[in-house]
């Protein structure tokens, strides 16, 4: 399951798409700027690799522990949405908030740890929010 769309091999075949294109020209000023992006994709799949699988195990055990339900973090974010919408879940609940906000912070660490909001918080929070 990805992450968040899109899954890493559309990206890993963008960027080979990009890097691939650009053995097949001269420089021009257009490349590098492609270049640039192709790295910045490859990185973001490096990281998603390093730290995805961490992310939705401290997803699904805060998520379990709100719900006092078990199973993997897709079915338990199916149920928590759910018991939102049939309001036995307040969207102020102080769990949910920190549910919220920790999960928001660990996909920034993947998604783009420069990401201002990511910094002011301390750089993610994947390693920093199990439970």
């Amino acid at each position: 399951m990805p992450l968040n769309p899109p899954h890493r091999l559309q990206l890993l075949d963008i960027a080979l798409e990009v890097l691939e294109a650009g053995t097949g020209r001269a420089a021009d000023a257009g490349s590098g700027y492609e270049l640039r992006i192709a790295l910045s994709l490859l990185r973001l799949v490096r990281r998603e690799l390093e730290l995805g699988d961490r992310l939705l195990v401290e997803e699904g055990r805060r998520l379990a522990a709100l719900l006092g339900e078990a199973g993997d973090a897709e079915t338990l974010n199916t149920l928590l949405c759910e018991r939102i919408r049939q309001r036995r879940l307040a969207t102020t609940d102080a769990g949910l908030l920190r549910h919220l906000r920790l999960t928001t912070l660990a996909k920034l660490a993947i998604d783009n740890p420069r990401y201002s909001a990511c910094l002011r918080a301390g750089g993610g929070g994947v390693t920093g929010g199990g439970q």
